[in-house]
């Protein structure tokens, strides 16, 4: 039988439901990928069984035989990060103390995707703590980058891109509060939604038991595909107006599209904060925007947003030690902690003393960090009335060779520091709350894949789509890694 594995969800549904193919025989065909590659990638943290998992899926294909009212996703096995609540499987949150956590109940989002037939196999691997830009830990491992297993996948979603490009999975859900969606999308040749923040529910994600709920700004959840069709069939499952929660507007994201016919504004950056480029990562980001600058259907031009990068990445730092201070809950000497975790982790002692800032702020201080945090989205929103998107490179490098977190990378034959290849493209540009999809451009001269950050207005999700769609007609999209080409 013809392999599916890196057919597209949407063209797999579709076989599904014409009944071209069972659910049980797609099942198979991704756990069989998933047995002969995941000791190689080692991107899956947790897995259910066989048996389980085809017994479902033979319900599923019970269901379509009866004629049955069946979901968008009826059938589709799926993966999603390890940051999820999914019951029986593992939560450990990329946390030492919960690499054995089960779950007993299902994430929201997760509930939105079984409940239009999705058929969740596992999980995938993360950072630790969900805190870095590689996908390693002391329990699960170190996920491999499909295209060169010498590199890494990006982090803290690094298990998710993985998947994809490994075809352990046709569609992944990630978390990003600081690149995590973003980072592993570009590493990986894969496409990323960072969504606007609150537009879907965060209850159910990185839950720690018996702690209170954080991370309610700053992190936003998102799909992750191999195409922007897939993106947004995942979206319109994810995405609804039912206000479940109090905290996600039921804002209907649809209202929001393209004009026909009319140019689409782009503003471009060519790095962020002068950060040089890697030179083969330069030459395919300059190669996509000539390409748009000869297509008629665009209107580029060099420019954008007006902030200060040094007192976002503070606020960033400020708010997310804020939550870990809250973490860390009765321990003494948060302050303390929450800087030298960071300073000693990453080597970064600005993000360390903000984070500890953070983590020791009062009331007063968080309240004002807050209202920066609004003031600079209102700056974002201003930008995007004269411009469509914002398009700006996602790191400073390709994937990078395994190492170290913190040791610093030499690129173009300068050291740079490990955190400002990744902290200025992706810690300014979260503070606003926007959607950001990151798009697969092409394949560096090493056979490494790139992407780039396409930014838009606030709610903005489905035009953002749209316009990622248009962009698709001078990209070449996802490339298979050679590791499993004679397995399309």
């Amino acid at each position: 039988m013809e392999s599916i594995i890196f057919k597209s969800a949407t063209e797999i549904i579709q076989q599904i439901q014409s009944q071209n193919i069972s659910c049980e025989e797609v099942c198979r065909q991704f756990l069989n990928q998933i047995e002969k590659y995941n000791p190689k990638i080692n991107a899956i943290s947790d897995l259910r069984s066989y048996d389980s998992i085809l017994t479902e899926a033979k319900e599923k294909d019970k269901a379509i035989k009866e004629n049955k009212p069946l979901g968008l996703l009826h059938g589709l096995p799926i993966t999603v990060k390890d940051t999820y609540n999914v019951k029986g499987l593992i939560s450990s949150n990329g946390n030492p103390k919960l690499k054995s956590n089960l779950a007993f109940d299902d994430a929201d989002l997760i509930t939105l995707l079984k409940n239009e037939g999705a058929i969740i196999i596992g999980k995938t691997n993360l950072a630790m703590y969900a805190l870095d830009w590689q996908s390693t830990n002391k329990w699960f491992g170190q996920t491999n980058n499909p295209y060169n297993l010498s590199h890494v996948v990006g982090g803290s979603s690094g298990g998710s891109a993985a998947s994809l490009a490994a075809g352990f999975t046709p569609l992944e859900l990630g978390t990003d509060a600081g690149g995590s969606i973003r980072v592993p999308a570009h590493f990986c040749g894969i496409y990323g939604l960072r969504t606007t923040e609150s537009l879907l529910p965060l209850r159910g994600n990185m839950v720690t038991p018996n702690s209170l709920r954080i991370g309610r700004y700053l992190t936003c959840n998102g799909p992750m595909a191999r195409n922007i069709d897939d993106l947004m069939l995942m979206m319109s499952v994810l995405s609804n107006t039912a206000q479940r929660y109090s905290e996600n507007p039921p804002v209907d994201i649809r209202q929001y599209s393209l004009t026909p016919n009319k140019q689409i504004k782009i503003a471009y950056s060519e790095t962020i904060d002068d950060v040089e480029l890697d030179s083969e990562y330069k030459e395919v980001y300059e190669n996509f925007l000539r390409k748009i600058e000869q297509s008629s259907h665009f209107e580029i031009e060099n420019t954008k947003p007006n902030y200060d990068s040094d007192k976002l990445i503070n606020l960033w730092g400020k708010i997310a030690g804020f939550d870990m201070g809250v973490a860390l809950n009765k321990l003494p000497f948060k302050r303390m902690i929450a800087s030298l975790f960071i300073r000693n982790m990453h080597k970064d002692k600005q993000w360390g003393n903000a984070m500890g800032s953070g983590a020791g702020i009062n009331p007063r201080k968080y309240a004002e960090a807050l209202e920066e945090k609004d003031n600079i989205s209102d700056t974002f929103t201003r930008f995007f009335k004269n411009f469509d998107v914002w398009i700006t490179p996602v790191s400073a490098d390709k994937a990078f060779k395994h190492q170290d977190s913190g040791k610093p990378f030499i690129i173009n034959g300068k050291k740079l520091p490990y955190t400002k290849a990744f902290v200025p493209f992706n810690f300014p540009s979260t503070i606003p709350g926007h959607p950001i999809l990151v798009i697969p451009i092409g394949l560096t001269e090493s056979g490494l894949p790139v992407g780039v950050q396409i930014h838009a207005q606030k709610w903005h999700d489905n035009k953002l789509l749209e316009i990622g769609k248009e962009l698709e007609e001078v990209i070449d999209g996802f490339k298979i890694p050679d590791l499993f080409r004679n397995n399309k």
